[in-house]
């Protein structure tokens, strides 16, 4: 997620509509068109010149004020989509080539005929994200919207909506989340390309669906300025069988992301002393040298989670009770690890790196 900006100014949408000086969500719809596309929702944020819109279907608009025409107030607080609401705006969306399935949690929108076992692996991996937490002390929250995925019959539609919407996905991403449309979408296998287990050849699509999980359920928060690591950390770690799905997988080597565990150990003759501070201060390792960031993220997410569960749960709801779109600067964020992990990060630093030293 991008850094934002503290939205400070108010605007006046229309001569009926004046926003207060607030940079908090107003519990209030209403209802405005801007460049011919109408919007309803609740306003997040904004200045003059910029408005964060939070959708009914759980989808973030950005767009200026200025133009939006017929700004209307429809209620007096907001109100989510209905399962069949959402339902019928997805159907009217991807139109009579796409069914859209319902399960508790999600709403599946998958090609028309054919088997279609999506739903119930969405369902599963859901479930067992919540288990997983809940059994260690965490609080979780269910989510306010339905949650979307969308599965296209084939690679080249995929690549066509990620181009749509501003991305670039490689010959080998089998699926992507988007935070702004709170959507993970993929593309369909053909028979046969999953093994028994399908998990072990969907890592991608487990880490996107832990991804959509995640902010969804208060773990991190989709409006506010998280840190990568954590983000990524959390996701790779559940592409690992034993923490996907520790029911049936109970030993401690099958959490162990072992992908994940041979880069971190290809990296340890070039680490630099001071790399955990610098992975908590900033994201610049994702940019200058993603397979070290992942590895990274991983092993501090899974130690901490395994050696320091109530310490990590109460980092998690200090990072996503970070206020919405406001900038998450290194000071802070050193902060705040501190807070929860104590002020010593070489020692602590030292009993990560012994930690994973030890594992077969």
């Amino acid at each position: 997620m991008t850094t934002a900006r503290r939205l400070l100014a108010p605007i006046v949408l229309a001569a009926t509509l004046l926003l207060p000086h607030s940079v908090s969500a107003i519990d209030f719809m209403f209802r405005a068109t801007v460049d011919g596309e109408t919007f309803e929702g609740k306003p997040l944020a904004w200045t003059d010149y910029e408005m964060h819109l939070l959708g009914r279907d759980g989808r973030l608009h950005h767009f200026n004020p200025r133009e939006a025409k017929n700004a209307k107030k429809t209620s007096p607080t907001f109100v989510s989509y209905s399962v069949p609401e959402m339902r019928r705006t997805l159907e009217r969306e991807f139109g009579n080539a796409f069914d859209v399935t319902a399960t508790k949690h999600y709403l599946v929108v998958h090609p028309r005929g054919g088997s279609n076992q999506w739903p119930q692996r969405f369902e599963e991996l859901y479930r067992s994200f919540m288990a997983y937490f809940r059994v260690r002390g965490f609080h979780l929250e269910e989510p306010e919207f339905p949650l979307v995925a969308v599965v296209y019959p084939n690679q080249d539609d995929f690549k066509k909506s990620v181009s749509n919407s501003g991305g670039n996905a490689s010959s080998g991403t089998l699926g992507l989340y988007y935070p702004n449309s709170n959507r993970v979408e993929l593309f369909d296998l053909k028979p046969g390309t999953f093994n028994s287990d399908w998990f072990d050849t969907a890592h991608t699509i487990i880490h996107e669906a832990t991804h959509q999980t995640a902010y969804n359920v208060g773990i991190h928060n989709r409006f506010a300025d998280q840190p990568v690591w954590l983000a990524e950390g959390l996701a790779t770690m559940f592409e690992a069988r034993g923490v996907r799905d520790s029911q049936s997988f109970h030993s401690f080597n099958d959490r162990i992301n072992h992908a994940r565990l041979a880069d971190f150990r290809a990296g340890l003759k070039q680490r630099q002393p001071g790399t955990l501070l610098s992975l908590v201060a900033s994201d610049k390792l994702f940019e200058t040298d993603v397979t070290a960031a992942y590895a990274n993220a991983w092993a501090l997410t899974l130690y901490l989670c395994e050696t320091r569960p109530r310490e990590l749960a109460e980092y998690f709801q200090m990072t996503a009770a970070r206020p919405d779109f406001s900038a998450y600067f290194a000071t802070q964020r050193v902060a705040d690890f501190k807070e929860c992990f104590g002020s010593d990060l070489k020692k602590l630093e030292a009993n990560f790196l012994a930690w994973t030293a030890q594992i077969k």
